[in-house]
């Protein structure tokens, strides 16, 4: 589900981005794609390693780190090199990919609405 959002996204991004900057601002939509999806998907094995009301915070931090920590520092090293991604607007892509990929994650990390009600009436008791 995670991919097909960041895919549902590409879809239009992928034709603009060869309009606007070739081939190269392709390759570049399609690195902050997977740099969004890779960050994501870590953050979401994480949250579900560490579900549970003891282990909320370290959940949240782990899946913030990963979630934003590998499309940022990827991104900046991309861009401090310099090089044909940078020039093709690496991080302009990834301001595109990572809201889509945060929502789609956030999404899929929540309890299905049934589970919420149980889970919430457990951890009164």
């Amino acid at each position: 589900m995670l991919a097909l959002a960041v895919l549902v996204v590409f879809v239009p991004v992928g034709p603009v981005a060869v309009c606007i900057g070739g081939g190269m601002a392709l390759a570049a939509a399609a690195v902050a794609a997977v740099f969004c999806l890779a960050g994501a998907t870590i953050a979401l094995m994480a949250s579900h390693l560490l579900r549970g009301p003891k282990h909320a915070l370290a959940a949240l931090l782990a899946g913030m780190t990963a979630r934003m920590g590998i499309p940022l520092a990827f991104g900046l090293a991309i861009h401090l090199q310099g090089g044909p991604l940078a020039e093709a607007g690496l991080l302009y892509y990834l301001l595109v990919f990572y809201p889509v990929a945060l929502a789609a994650e956030t999404a899929l990390s929540l309890p299905p609405p049934g589970n919420m009600v149980r889970s919430i009436s457990s951890t009164k008791k």
